[in-house]
């Protein structure tokens, strides 16, 4: 029971402010329209990674949900990264404009992403 006892005592001082963990950064903001709105609204979060040389990106719905995209070789594209249904994009100046079932998104691109 002591050794239960002391791993409760620092089991609260293991999750408070200061114990070395490392702060969550803010997430880019974009806009979107989730589940069939008619409106873009921009609280998704938005995450880029490279995963084995690719650019993936996850956009993270307001209710906990997510969608991960694949940009094309060629920059011009998003493709869904998993998931059975098929994206509709386009790169339209500075952005992607996304359909992915029932989600819309419009996502900025980045400096150093590929372009052709």
């Amino acid at each position: 029971m002591r050794i239960s006892s002391a791993f409760a005592l620092l089991l609260p001082a293991a999750c408070t402010p200061g114990s070395g963990a490392a702060p969550e950064e803010p997430q880019e903001r974009i806009a979107c329209a989730v589940g069939g709105a008619a409106e873009f609204i921009e609280n998704c979060g938005l995450e880029r990674a490279t995963v084995e040389s690719a650019q993936v990106l996850i956009v993270r719905h307001p209710d906990g949900g997510f969608r991960r995209l694949e940009v094309s070789k060629d920059g011009q594209n998003l493709l869904a990264a998993d998931g059975a249904e098929i994206t509709q994009s386009a790169l339209k100046g500075n952005r992607w404009e996304v359909i992915l079932g029932e989600q819309r998104y419009v996502i900025p691109v980045k400096a150093d992403a590929p372009r052709e």
